[in-house]
């Protein structure tokens, strides 16, 4: 098996490098549909070493608190629709948010492959249909 093959591997099929995939992967979802900056995602797919992938995750969780916080003013005035169903605005929060936890896990796959991860991260956060906007 090639090396990225087993990083994706363990993304696609471990339960814990899941967890951290998905939730990174609908953050950024979210970071892309409020910053509308698609240079983040060409960043992080680039990375040719973990220092790269780590930059690229900084970048984008340094606005953490206002990205979750404009996506529920949006979606709560209608301008960004959710597929599913929520109970509140915390709730929504926490579905969209990535912790600690997370970055660590991804982190240390990014140190094996940062391109497979940033890559195959970017990709599905782009290709993420649970959120969509409404008439930008």
């Amino acid at each position: 098996m090639k090396p990225g093959e087993d990083v994706l591997r363990r993304l696609l099929e471990d339960e814990e490098y899941k967890k951290a995939k998905d939730a990174f992967m609908r953050y950024l979802a979210a970071y892309k549909v409020i910053e509308q900056n698609l240079s983040l995602f060409d960043k992080m797919a680039r990375c040719r070493d973990a220092g790269d992938f780590i930059s690229a995750v900084y970048e984008s969780i340094r606005v953490k608190d206002r990205i979750l916080d404009r996506l529920v003013e949006e979606v709560k005035d209608g301008r960004i629709g959710v597929v599913f169903e929520y109970k509140s605005a915390d709730e929504l929060k926490k579905i969209f948010s990535v912790g600690q936890d997370h970055i660590e896990k991804l982190v240390e796959l990014a140190r094996e492959d940062p391109r497979v991860v940033g890559s195959f991260i970017s990709a599905s956060a782009l290709a993420y249909a649970g959120l969509y906007e409404k008439g930008r």
